[in-house]
């Protein structure tokens, strides 16, 4: 009786985590902090599951982005894209340089 509670007990704060862990990834700072109140997780617990999941979330956009960067350059040929970008537009540069006097000082 008191082990199958306890074991409830754990399951329920497994759970709680978890969905905490999860929301750190996908939700908002502001989302998250709500969802988080409505859990009674211990301080150090859910400090620890929050970090966790920020370095994760920083690690898997990292990754993301260098696969994605990778994908596109193996794909993509930098200099036939420009040559293409070249010959098919007029590129035009305005340079204005104005010049004025200096007004001289009387000492």
């Amino acid at each position: 009786m008191i082990k199958d509670d306890l074991q409830n007990k754990a399951a329920e704060m497994m759970k709680k985590v978890l969905t905490v862990g999860v929301g750190a990834f996908f939700l908002t700072e502001e989302s998250l902090r709500g969802l988080v109140s409505e859990f009674k997780l211990p301080k150090e617990l859910l400090s620890a599951v929050l970090d966790s999941a920020s370095k994760s979330k920083d690690e898997f956009l990292k990754t993301l982005s260098r696969e994605m960067i990778s994908q596109v350059m193996e794909r993509v040929d930098p200099v036939a894209l420009v040559e293409e970008i070249l010959s098919r537009n007029e590129i035009e540069f305005k340079v204005q340089v104005n010049l004025k006097s200096r007004k001289k000082h009387s000492d």
